[in-house]
């Protein structure tokens, strides 16, 4: 009895591992993409567990974070909410470098949504900067200015869109008939023998948006602050000071016909 044992797991023994080595193919798969918002129930063992995160969620995104007395929208050859976003990413970095920058220059494109006049929300500044982008400092030639410049003179001149013009800070740009007359950087005439510290985001330094004048710059310094970020603790510190937003127009970039 006891070989007949042997014998029958000597035969059972290769064929179970002739099982284990087989290899299996896919031969057909199917896949449906099912949305998942507000609209989609959820059964009554998981409510319990989404609610509380749910409705915390809901409540930091609706913390009202300041008030605005206008409207803020993009612009050309400026806008109000290109404005205020530019001064505030100028201010951040210029805490945060090592060596005070010169000006900066941000996207209008990189702005998804208009703030209206009244409450500033928080889940608002997340529609308008969605993104993960960081603030850095790259300092480019005065070769590579003059490019920026004439970048800045075509989109300030193209018909009014959500992607036109080119929000800036502590930069002013006077032009004739669509023709550069002046450049100020800092109060100071643009000078194309020297170099710019130019502070802007990580998809523009890396060439976003057509902005080709940014790659291979003499240094890039990263502040490690995400541009959102800037934005929500901005208002919050003017709160804090008693402060809201009531801007107007400056005339950084200005055309005379």
């Amino acid at each position: 009895m006891t070989n007949l044992r042997k014998y029958i797991a000597f035969l059972i023994f290769p064929l179970l591992f002739a099982n284990c080595n087989q290899t299996l193919t896919v031969t057909e798969a199917t896949s449906e993409n099912i949305p998942v918002d507000a609209t989609v129930p959820l059964s009554a063992d998981l409510e319990p567990i989404i609610k509380p995160y749910r409705d915390s969620m809901k409540a930091k995104m609706d913390e009202v974070l300041n008030y605005t007395h206008v409207d803020l929208e993009v612009g050309v050859p400026e806008g109000l909410l290109g404005n205020f976003v530019a001064d505030l990413t100028y201010q951040t970095a210029k805490r945060k470098a090592s060596k005070t920058p010169d000006f900066a220059l941000l996207n209008n494109g990189g702005l998804r949504t208009s703030i209206p006049k009244g409450p500033i929300t928080r889940g608002k500044i997340f529609e308008l900067m969605p993104f993960e982008n960081e603030i850095v400092i790259v300092e480019i030639s005065g070769d590579k200015m003059k490019e920026l410049i004439e970048f800045v003179r075509k989109k300030s001149l193209e018909a009014p869109s959500r992607k036109a013009g080119v929000p800036v800070s502590n930069f002013r740009m006077m032009m004739a008939g669509g023709k550069v007359n002046n450049v100020l950087i800092n109060n100071k005439e643009f000078n194309p023998q020297r170099s710019y510290r130019v502070v802007t985001s990580d998809y523009l330094s890396n060439g976003g948006d057509h902005m080709d004048f940014f790659l291979n710059p003499i240094s890039v310094e990263k502040t490690g602050i995400k541009l959102r970020d800037a934005i929500i603790d901005y208002l919050i510190d003017l709160k804090k000071r008693n402060l809201e937003i009531n801007l107007a127009l400056d005339g950084r970039i200005y055309n005379a016909e």
